[in-house]
């Protein structure tokens, strides 16, 4: 029965948002959340998002950038996204989410993001196979709102990232 709920579930994310999570998922996925996700009380509330495990850790690679092709409002709003920069580096959460629970959040994030299988190394050092999302083509950079980006400074502090990163973020303007 798991199994027919998941090919379900797979083909209603891939005809809503374009993406096809993996038939090979069987069980709990990581997810890395750089963005609003970070912060535990919309995740939580508004999102109804439980996990089984949430741990800080860090994507290499990539930088932290707001772009204007994704959020609730494309081309207004500036919702985090990843880029590729060697030698760079994106904090975050890293989430542990039952199956039926990520294809919750799959199918709630929009069709501009595509999915990106990394891995990321959490607080102890240990190396995760995690999934995240990226805005899928080149993307305008735009300047994020202030309560946008108060819900990423909230979450950044709450969760304990590094202090060099909360310094970053609070570095970062906001749209006005």
């Amino acid at each position: 029965m798991k199994r027919l709920l998941w090919s379900l579930a797979r083909t209603l994310i891939r005809l809503r948002r374009g993406r096809q999570p993996p038939v090979s998922l069987q069980g709990p996925v990581w997810y890395f959340a750089y963005g609003s996700n970070m912060n535990e009380r919309l995740f939580r509330r508004r999102r109804h998002m439980t996990w089984q495990e949430a741990r800080v850790a860090r994507l290499d690679g990539y930088r932290l950038v707001f772009s204007r092709t994704g959020g609730r409002y494309p081309g207004t709003s500036a919702p985090a996204n990843i880029v590729k920069a060697p030698g760079e580096s994106v904090h975050g959460v890293l989430y542990l989410l039952p199956l039926h629970k990520f294809a919750r959040l799959d199918n709630s994030e929009g069709q501009q993001y595509a999915y990106v299988w990394t891995e990321v190394e959490d607080s102890e050092g240990h190396r995760v196979a995690a999934v995240t999302y990226q805005v899928a083509d080149a993307a305008p950079a735009g300047r994020p709102s202030r309560p946008y980006l108060d819900l990423l400074r909230e979450a950044a502090r709450q969760r304990g990232l590094p202090a060099d990163y909360v310094a970053f973020l609070d570095q970062v303007e906001a749209r006005e």
